[in-house]
C-alpha cells in the first residue's frame, strides 16, 4: 500500500519528460511558453496598422474592441472547459449543444413557467451537469471512446434543442427572447468602463478557479496523470474514471455558462447555433493552440484563454477585411492538422525514450 507522500511524489514523477529527450521537452514546452510572445505580437501589428491606416482596419476603435470584450470570454469560457477535458485525455464534441440548450432551459423556465431567476438558472445548470455525467458514464463505464459517445449526444442535444423551440405555425424552429432583467443582465454582460464589460470579469473569475483546480487541488494532479498515463495514474491510485467524469462534468457547466453569457448579450437565443456554429471545432482549435495536448496530460489555463483570444482576434480581423467565413474555417482545420502532427511527432519520441 503506497503512502499519499509516496503517491504524491509518483505523481510528480509522471508529469516530468524523460530525461535526455531535449526534442520531446522543446515540443512540449513551445506553445506553452511562446503563445504569450505569439498573442503580443499579433495585438501589436493589429493596432499598429489600425493606426497608422485607420480607414483600412479599424481594429482599435472602441467599438471593435467592445466586440472583443465580449465575444473573447464566451470562448476562452467554453476553451477552458474543452481545455480541461481534454488534459484528462478526451473530448467533447457536443459542447454546441449544451451552449444552445442550457440557456433555452433558462429562458422556458423562468418566461414561459414563471420560475424564480435562480431557480430557472438551477435548471440549466442541472441540465449542464446531466449532459456532463451522461458522457462521462458512456466514456468510462461502457468503454466507447469518447469522440463516438459526444458524437451522439451531439446529435441528441440538436433534436432537442429544436424540439424546445419549435414553432408550431411553421414547424420551423425559432429564436426565443432571452431576457433576465436589467440588474441581472447588467451583472452579466454590462459595460464596466469604456470597451470592457463584465463577461471580462466572468471570465477571469472561471479562469482563476480552473488555475487553482489545475495547478493548487489535487484534482488537477489527478487530471494530468489520467490523461498522461491511466495505467500509471490507477497504479498509485488515482480513481481515473471519477476524475474523467468530472472533467466532463466541468466542460458541460462551462459551455452552459458561456451559452447563457452569449444569450444574455444579445437578448435572444439562435437553435442554429447547436448546429453550425463551429464551435466545437474553434474550442479545440484553441485549446491546442494554447499548448494543450491533444494525447491528454498536459496544459495551462493560460495557454487556453490566450489561444481562445488569438483565434477570436484572427477572426476580427479576417471580419474587418471582409474576407469570407470559410477562411477562417480553414484556418482552424490547419491549426487542428498540424497539432495532430506534432502530437504524432511527441508520441514517437516518448516511446524510443
Amino acid at each position: 500500500m503506497k503512502t499519499a507522500t509516496e503517491s504524491s511524489a509518483d505523481l510528480a514523477a509522471m508529469r516530468r519528460p524523460a530525461a535526455g529527450n531535449a526534442l520531446v521537452a522543446r515540443l512540449r514546452n513551445y506553445q506553452a511558453t511562446n503563445i504569450v510572445v505569439v498573442f503580443l505580437v499579433l495585438m501589436a501589428a493589429a493596432i499598429g496598422w489600425s493606426i497608422l491606416y485607420p480607414e483600412q482596419l479599424r481594429f482599435a476603435t472602441a467599438g471593435n474592441l467592445a466586440i472583443l470584450s465580449q465575444q473573447i470570454p464566451v470562448t476562452a469560457i467554453v476553451a477552458i472547459g474543452v481545455g480541461l477535458l481534454m488534459i484528462s485525455g478526451e473530448f467533447d464534441i457536443s459542447i454546441a449543444g449544451t451552449f444552445t440548450l442550457v440557456p433555452f432551459i433558462v429562458a422556458i423556465a423562468s418566461g414561459g413557467l414563471g420560475w424564480p431567476l435562480a431557480l430557472a438558472f438551477a435548471a440549466g445548470l442541472v441540465v449542464a451537469i446531466a449532459i456532463g455525467l451522461a458522457n462521462g458514464l458512456v466514456t468510462t463505464r461502457l468503454g466507447i471512446p469518447s469522440f463516438i459517445a459526444t458524437l451522439g449526444m451531439m446529435f441528441v442535444l440538436r433534436g432537442v434543442v429544436r424540439f424546445v423551440s419549435i414553432n408550431p405555425k411553421t414547424n420551423q424552429p425559432d429564436s426565443i427572447a432571452f431576457f433576465l432583467g436589467e440588474p441581472v443582465e447588467t451583472l452579466l454582460t454590462g459595460e464596466i468602463v469604456g470597451p470592457l464589460y463584465a463577461q471580462m470579469v466572468w471570465l477571469a473569475v472561471v479562469a482563476l478557479a480552473g488555475y487553482l483546480l489545475l495547478n493548487r487541488h489535487r484534482f488537477g494532479n489527478h487530471l494530468l496523470a489520467a490523461g498522461g498515463n491511466r495505467n500509471a495514474a490507477l497504479a498509485v491510485g488515482v480513481p481515473v474514471s471519477r476524475v474523467k467524469i468530472t472533467a466532463f462534468v466541468i466542460c458541460a457547466v462551462a459551455a452552459g455558462f458561456a451559452g447563457i453569457l452569449q444569450a444574455a448579450r444579445i437578448n435572444q437565443i439562435e437553435p442554429s447555433f447547436a448546429t453550425i456554429s463551429g464551435l466545437e471545432l474553434k474550442a479545440i482549435a484553441a485549446v491546442v493552440v494554447g499548448g494543450v495536448s491533444l494525447r491528454g496530460g498536459r496544459g495551462a489555463i493560460l495557454g487556453m484563454v490566450l489561444g481562445a483570444a488569438l483565434l477570436d482576434i484572427v477572426d476580427n480581423l479576417l471580419v474587418l477585411i471582409s474576407a469570407p467565413e470559410t477562411v477562417f474555417k480553414g484556418f482552424l482545420g490547419a491549426i487542428i492538422i498540424v497539432a495532430v502532427v506534432l502530437n504524432t511527432l511527441v508520441g514517437k519520441r516518448e516511446a524510443r525514450a
